[in-house]
Order: C-alpha cells, then structure tokens, then sequence
C-alpha cells in the first residue's frame, strides 16, 4: 500500500513537455486527463509560470503539477537553493510538485558521490513543504521524478533516499527493455508502504496502463503517445478488454 491516494491517479495523465509554461493546463485537462505536468521550468522562470497559471485555478478540473527543472550549469552545491526557491514560487499554484532529476542534464545528482547532497535536498524540500501546510493548512504533495534504470541494474537509491525523506510520489521512468513491469514491481516491494509510483515512458495502450497497475503503480502518464494521437490516444489507455472506455471521473484537486 501506497502512504497516499491521489485521486487524479484513477485516469492517465500528460508528462512534461507537452505545456512548458502554464498556458495550456486547462485546455489539457478538459480532454480528460488526470492530471497535466507543466514543464519542465528551472527555478528562475517558476514565478512567471505560477503568473500564467494563478488566473485559471478556480475552473480547472484534474490536477496541475510542476516539474521543477535545473539548468545544465548549476552548480552541484546550489541543488537545494534551486530547489527551495522553485518550491517557494510554484507552492500556491501546484497540485503536486515535481523534481525532474530525469533529463540528461540532471541526472548527475543520482552518481553515489552526490547521495548525501541529494538527500540533504529532499529533507529541505519535505521541511519547507511541511512548514508551508502547518501555517496554511494547505498540502503540497512532493514527487521525485527518475530513471528506473535498465533490467538487471541495482534499483535507483535516490527512490530509498526520497521515499526516506517523506516525498509522497515517485514518477518512474520505465526501461525500453522486456521485463520493465517486473522491474517496476521490484521497486514497489522494496517501498512497500511509501510513496506512491508514477509511471511513465512507453504507455500505450490500456493493456500497458494495467500492467503497470498490476506491478504496482497508481497512476500512469503518457507523452510521445499524445504527441502522436493528441488527445484521441485517451481512447485507447481507457478501453478495457471488452472494448468499453472507463468511465472513471476526472476529478479535481483534493489538495488546494
């Protein structure tokens, strides 16, 4: 069992990538999707996002995540600086916050040298997040975004590191290879009662959608499907065996 529900999870979600800066959040989510991940933007762009997305908080249905990006030429002491002052600006406008360590650019901070540095930042994050919802009553779910590495491979430590910290969400980056649904099971035994799993890359299709469920995750998200199909490929993540779509509602934040 997952530390939390999402409901957004009950319906397949958008990656990042498709809106970089807010301005299609609603326009996504009205074709039914769970949820919409806007980025990913660095830090220094957050408050112009959380700008463009503050005016349509009100209608929006689904949720609006943020993934938090980090430029190429940070400096690897600067992780938790970067990352507290995008949580800072993005915290009134996100329904779940995300850390991208993903991209190519970023993924340094998952090398063994920097699992102290790493750590360090996600109990920043966790603490800055907690001290925000004890003073507003308003929680902001956290997510680790990463590779899940390749079959074989030992499992990601920073996914022990963030789930060890408090995140509550960890979106999974799942190998091209034959046995990435076995892998993702491994990593939901080993986290048994943590953050909940994402999973994302190569889903594409309600058989996909299944066995990623089946292996452990809550939800799912999609990018190079909708990139291909546009909103049409919610057809066919829905569809059950029988050929009839999912009526599961899109339902709107529960965190605001």
């Amino acid at each position: 069992m997952s530390r939390r529900i999402f409901p957004w999870h009950a319906r397949p979600g958008l990656a990042g990538g498709i809106d970089k800066d807010g301005s299609r959040a609603a326009e996504l989510l009205a074709h039914g999707f769970g949820s919409v991940e806007v980025g990913s933007v660095w830090p220094e762009h957050a408050a112009s996002v959380a700008a463009t997305l503050a005016g349509g908080m009100a209608s929006r249905g689904g949720a609006v995540g943020l993934g938090l990006g980090l430029p190429a030429d940070l400096p690897e002491d600067s992780l938790t600086v970067a990352w507290l002052a995008g949580l800072a600006a993005l915290w009134p406008v996100a329904d779940y916050l995300s850390f991208n360590l993903s991209a190519a650019a970023n993924r340094r901070f998952l090398l063994p040298e920097h699992r102290c540095r790493l750590a360090r930042a996600c109990r920043a994050a966790v603490g800055q997040r907690d001290g925000r919802a004890a003073a507003s009553g308003r929680y902001l779910p956290l997510a680790l975004k990463l590779p899940l590495g390749g079959v074989g491979d030992p499992l990601p430590a920073a996914a022990e590191i963030a789930a060890a910290a408090g995140f509550d969400l960890l979106t999974v980056v799942l190998p091209e290879a034959a046995g990435r649904f076995a892998r993702l099971a491994e990593l939901a035994g080993q986290l048994a009662g943590g953050p909940a799993l994402v999973a994302v890359g190569g889903i594409r299709s309600a058989a996909d959608v299944a066995a990623a469920r089946a292996a452990g995750a809550a939800g799912v998200q999609v990018h190079r499907l909708f990139v291909e199909q546009g909103a049409a490929c919610l057809d066919s993540l829905l569809c059950s065996p029988g050929g009839e779509r999912s009526k599961a509602p899109c339902q709107p934040s529960t965190v605001r």
